[in-house]
């Protein structure tokens, strides 16, 4: 599946924006995903549930534990897919 940085930043956006209760608008990449958008471990295990699915891949956990701010999650999930 061919996709483009961007398109995985928009999707993640969306995927974000309705875990935390916002609007993709409000989101934004240095927004970290537990300080400043409030997700919970639920909402940041359905966030890497529903991108992985949509994207199908598979990240290593080691690196999605390391992951804080909505841009990591976008960079992470741009290099899985471009690899």
């Amino acid at each position: 599946m061919a996709v483009d940085r961007k398109q995985v930043a928009d999707r993640v956006y969306t995927i974000v924006a309705e875990l935390a209760n916002s609007t993709p608008a409000e989101v934004k990449g240095a927004d970290r995903l537990r300080e400043d958008l409030g997700l919970d471990s639920m909402q940041s295990m359905e966030l890497l549930s529903r991108v992985s699915e949509e994207f199908e891949v598979d990240p290593d956990m080691e690196k999605v534990m390391k992951v804080n701010t909505v841009d990591e999650v976008v960079s992470l999930l741009a290099g899985h897919l471009s690899a």
